[in-house]
C-alpha cells in the first residue's frame, strides 16, 4: 500500500495565530517543530502497518519549505518547494490512499483557526454547485486520479467540513476553536494518541472499502468568488472565464485537472496581495 500525506500547518496541534504560520513570524520555528511532531505521530503509526510499502509526504503550507528534510525517516519520500504543478496535491496520483494532516476550514467558516481557501484573496469556491475549501478541492482532484482521502486532522471545524463532503473519512480533532485565532488545545500525549489511533482506523476503513475516491460528475462547473471586483477583473485573463457578478467568475471544464488549473490560475493572477 502506498500512502501519500499532504501536511498543512493551520490545523497542526498547539498552533492558533498568524505569527506562528508565516516564515517572518517570531514564533514560526516553534510552529515548524509542532508540524513535524504531528507528522511524526502519523509516520510512527504507519510503521506499525505491515502492508504499507511506501510513504510520500508533500509539504503543503505557504511556500512549502517548512518540513526539514534532515528530520525525515529514511523510508519517507519528501516532496518540497513551491511552483509544483499540482501544489498541495503533488504526487497523490501515484498513491493508493491519501491523508490530510494539519488542515483548516474553508474561507468564511466561523470560529475556525485561520480559515481560508488557498489564499486570502479567495472568498469562496464551488464545484458543481457545492461550496468547498482546500479539503474539497484537493479531494476532488485526488478522486479524479482514483485516490481516496481516508484521514484528515485539524480543528473541529475542518473535521465537520470533511465529514459533510467525504463519506467514511476518519477525522482527528486536535483543537477546538473559540475564534479565528484562539482555541482550546489538547495535551501533546493526547494528540499523539488521537493521531495514531486515527491512522489505524483510517487504513482499516480503506482496506474494507468504507472510504472511496470523491469523484465529481463531468464537466466540472467551477465558480470562484474573490474579495474585490478588481480581483475578478484580473481573473478574466484566464481562458474560459465567465463573469458571473462583480466578484465572481465561473468556468466549465471537462475534468477536475482542468478545473484545478483554472482555479489556481485565478489565484495566481491575484497573488502578492496578502489578505491572509
Amino acid at each position: 500500500m502506498k500512502v501519500w500525506i499532504s501536511v498543512d500547518m493551520e490545523g497542526i496541534s498547539g498552533l492558533v495565530d498568524r505569527d506562528q504560520f508565516l516564515p517572518d513570524g517570531h514564533r514560526y520555528e516553534t510552529a515548524r517543530k509542532a508540524m513535524m511532531k504531528d507528522l511524526t505521530s502519523v509516520l510512527e503509526a504507519l510503521e506499525e502497518e505491515s502492508d504499507v510499502s511506501a510513504i510520500w509526504v508533500n509539504d503543503s503550507h505557504d511556500g512549502m519549505l517548512n518540513l526539514p528534510a534532515e528530520t525525515m525517516p529514511n523510508t519517507v519520500h519528501l516532496i518540497t518547494g513551491g511552483s509544483k504543478q499540482w501544489s498541495m496535491n503533488q504526487g497523490v496520483d501515484c498513491a493508493d490512499v491519501a491523508f490530510y494532516i494539519g488542515y483548516h476550514a474553508r474561507a468564511g467558516t466561523p470560529a475556525a483557526i485561520m480559515d481560508h481557501t488557498y489564499a486570502g484573496e479567495i472568498a469562496s469556491v464551488t464545484l458543481n454547485g457545492q461550496e468547498v475549501g482546500e479539503t474539497g478541492i484537493n479531494a476532488a482532484l485526488a478522486g479524479h486520479w482514483n485516490v481516496p482521502v481516508a484521514l484528515i486532522s485539524g480543528d473541529s471545524q475542518v473535521a465537520q467540513e470533511a465529514q459533510s463532503l467525504l463519506p467514511g473519512i476518519e477525522t482527528v480533532v486536535v483543537k477546538y476553536p473559540f475564534s479565528r485565532r484562539s482555541a482550546e488545545l489538547l495535551a501533546p500525549l493526547e494528540v499523539d494518541r488521537r493521531l495514531k489511533d486515527g491512522v489505524h482506523r483510517a487504513l482499516e476503513k480503506f482496506r474494507q472499502g468504507v472510504v472511496g475516491p470523491w469523484r465529481l460528475a463531468e464537466p466540472i462547473h467551477l465558480t470562484v468568488s474573490l474579495m474585490t471586483p478588481e480581483m475578478a477583473d484580473r481573473a478574466m485573463y484566464c481562458p474560459g472565464a465567465q463573469r458571473l457578478d462583480g466578484r465572481k467568475v465561473g468556468f466549465e471544464e471537462p475534468n477536475m485537472e482542468e478545473a484545478f488549473r483554472a482555479f489556481y490560475t485565478v489565484m495566481a493572477l491575484n497573488s502578492g496581495r496578502p489578505l491572509y
